[in-house]
């Protein structure tokens, strides 16, 4: 790829084989290995040089990127091994909400090495990151891969939301009755929407799916647009706009915490021990 990359910017085989520090047959080679291994032709050779070919420029920019990103995984890396420090990334859902800011600031302030990086992503994201080795640890719902470790931490349930304004008792039914359901957009993969669709069974309603989240979910609610079914954590600083109301039949699940264990580090190792001790049910 920096082959590539140095080719394309000197157009000559003999600067750029100097840049490199390597010899024009070196350089040649590895040119033409690529090209054989994706059966692309990226340079034109002619009397003058080397010019990029049509596909060439079109997998240029893409070649440059990468091997941008390249160089800066490496200056971390370099960081890393010199200041012997360790960084975890950590993904968690708005049901975490009560209890992962103090989990983080009080193991932060015993591990002051380790950096900490939090992704809010749905259940399902955060366990295809987690195979993926994207993610280092998880604040999630059960998951279905087997070969991932989990915790139970701490758990959530769902509620009707609506505003205050259109508050009238308990009655479920009225208010579906009467109002727009405000929906996430659908996906196969979430167990949220699946659980609400579970939850719904057997009523009538009607529904308004939005493409976008939470936050703007809420935000509708509180306007009298309609009203939704959420985590009741997800939903603990707008209590002031809102009225909950609880299902009358069982809508809660298991928060966890999830690893893989084919991929364990000191840091993952140190940060589970200390959620154990605080947070396992």
């Amino acid at each position: 790829m920096q082959a590539i990359e140095a080719l394309a910017k000197a157009k000559s085989f003999r600067a750029a084989a100097q840049q490199l520090c390597i010899s024009q047959p070196a350089l040649s080679k590895q040119i033409k290995n690529f090209e054989d291994l994706y059966g692309v032709e990226m340079f034109i050779r002619t009397p003058n040089g080397a010019m990029l070919s049509y596909q060439g420029e079109l997998i240029i920019s893409e070649i440059t990127n990468l091997n941008k990103h390249i160089d800066k995984v490496e200056r971390y890396i370099q960081q890393v091994v010199v200041s012997n420090v360790g960084a975890l990334q950590i993904g968690f859902g708005k049901s975490s909400n009560d209890f992962l800011p103090s989990i983080i600031r009080e193991f932060k302030a015993q591990h002051t090495s380790i950096h900490l990086s939090l992704l809010d992503l749905a259940s399902h994201i955060q366990e295809e990151q987690l195979v993926m080795g994207l993610l280092d640890l998880a604040f999630m719902r059960a998951p279905k891969n087997l070969n991932l470790k989990r915790v139970k931490v701490s758990s959530d349930e769902f509620v009707l939301v609506v505003s205050k304004h259109l508050y009238q008792g308990e009655k479920i039914q009225d208010y579906l009755d009467k109002y727009d359901l405000l929906m996430l957009e659908q996906t196969d993969k979430s167990e949220m929407i699946n659980q609400t669709k579970a939850i719904l069974a057997g009523r009538d309603f009607r529904t308004n799916h939005i493409a976008t989240d939470i936050e703007t979910i809420l935000t509708l609610v509180i306007s009298d647009v309609g009203v939704s079914i959420l985590p009741k954590k997800s939903i603990l600083q707008y209590s002031d706009e809102i009225a909950v109301i609880s299902f009358e039949q069982d809508t809660s699940w298991g928060i966890y915490l999830v690893w893989d264990p084919a991929r364990v580090t000191q840091s993952i190792e140190q940060f589970v021990n200390y959620a154990k001790q605080k947070l396992v049910l």
